[in-house]
């Protein structure tokens, strides 16, 4: 259930957000306001995160992710009827990164509650091995042939569908249990009841603002090129094929990496294989910038998933294995939250950027960004505990 649940979501946002970009460049406006499209879809969670993880904690993973899925739905609906507005795209934006943190955040939390005992680098590994599959099957949604005299692959039908996948995802939070990680035969014990830890206190632990940090940076990388792709292929008269082709790319090199972490990480060791990772990516987001064949920008968008596929799922593990008792959910809260300011800043400078030089220099900015990712997995264990 937990797998068809994030199948659906990460479908569903991979298909609807490059469609709102194509929405909203097919509207007359600039790459600057990707940027704000892009800061809408992070706000709204920035200022939710805290509080989601700690209804998590209290009640369980179940009714933010039925919150969740209503969003989804809700965003949808609203991009399909009313795509011809500004202001209604923005807001399908916002209501969409208000679906994802409340699915994010209870799924991150039950696939938590096993790796504790299964360990924490395959866990969640598996566990974004199958996100990675639902980014992969979302950007097809992109192949349906635009309308007559349009370059854009057509909102509305690409709406609808991740509205009745919205409703997939409803269906599979009201049937996920009450309290996930607590079930009978789950492999896990409940938590102990522990005192509430104020935010401020769980950044301060030891490790904890770094792992945040390449957390945040990483994944505002991701949620950038997702943004800022479909600009970059309208500006050099790509097909909407190719941005599939290279949104599919990067999916499939995120799942390789992702369903060999475990081996990856016991070899090379996990700061090393994390910094190396870092590394690798902010060189092919930046050489996505060059004016080079598309073939070879399926490449890059390959290598840079497969980079960006190794970060993500050691964040979890590392924000995870930090945790204090009975402050799972807040803590990977924190950690959504640092990711959403990070999309939110990162956005804006971005926003800077692209009135200054484009789409290609949104990238190289976001790809420097990754240089400090880097140095602060520095702090990442070698081993789990």
């Amino acid at each position: 259930m937990l797998g068809v649940h994030a199948i659906l979501v990460q479908a569903i946002s991979y298909a609807i957000r490059p469609a709102l970009s194509y929405a909203v460049l097919e509207l007359g406006y600039g790459s600057v306001w990707l940027a704000v499209m892009t800061a809408a879809f992070a706000l709204p969670p920035l200022l939710l995160a805290l509080t989601t993880g700690r209804m998590v904690d209290r009640v369980g993973e179940r009714p933010g992710m039925v919150l969740g899925a209503l969003a989804l739905t809700g965003a949808s609906l609203l991009a399909c009827f009313a795509s011809g507005h500004l202001a209604a795209l923005l807001a399908a934006a916002g209501l969409l990164g208000v679906g994802i943190v409340f699915s994010m955040v209870g799924e991150q939390s039950a696939v938590a509650g096993r790796a504790a005992q299964r360990g924490m680098d395959s866990t969640f590994g598996v566990y974004t091995f199958i996100t990675s599959l639902g980014q992969g099957i979302g950007p097809l949604l992109l192949l349906i042939p635009p309308a007559q005299g349009a370059l854009s692959p057509p909102l509305v039908p690409i709406a609808a569908v991740c509205a009745l996948a919205g409703l997939g995802t409803l269906a599979a939070s009201a049937g996920f249990g009450t309290h996930h990680r607590d079930t009978p035969g789950s492999g896990t014990e409940p938590e102990a009841p522990a005192r509430r830890w104020p935010a401020r206190h769980l950044v301060a632990l030891p490790g904890m603002w770094r792992a945040l940090l390449v957390s945040g940076l990483i994944l505002a990388s991701i949620d950038v090129t997702l943004a800022y792709l479909p600009g970059l292929a309208h500006g050099r008269g790509i097909e909407p094929r190719w941005l599939t082709a290279m949104l599919g790319a990067r999916a499939v090199a995120q799942m390789l990496s992702r369903v060999n972490l475990g081996r990856l990480a016991r070899v090379a060791g996990r700061r090393r294989l994390t910094i190396a990772a870092c590394a690798v990516s902010a060189l092919a987001l930046c050489g996505l910038s060059l004016p080079v064949p598309v073939a070879v920008l399926v490449g890059l968008a390959a290598v840079y998933g497969f980079a960006a596929g190794v970060c993500q799922p050691m964040t979890m593990g590392w924000v995870a294995q930090l945790a204090p008792s009975g402050t799972r959910g807040t803590v990977l809260s924190l950690r959504l939250a640092g990711n959403r300011v990070a999309q939110t800043v990162i956005p804006a400078v971005s926003g800077a950027a692209a009135a200054a030089s484009g789409v290609s220099g949104v990238l190289v900015v976001t790809g420097a960004t990754l240089g400090i990712a880097a140095w602060s997995a520095a702090a990442i264990p070698h081993t789990e505990d």
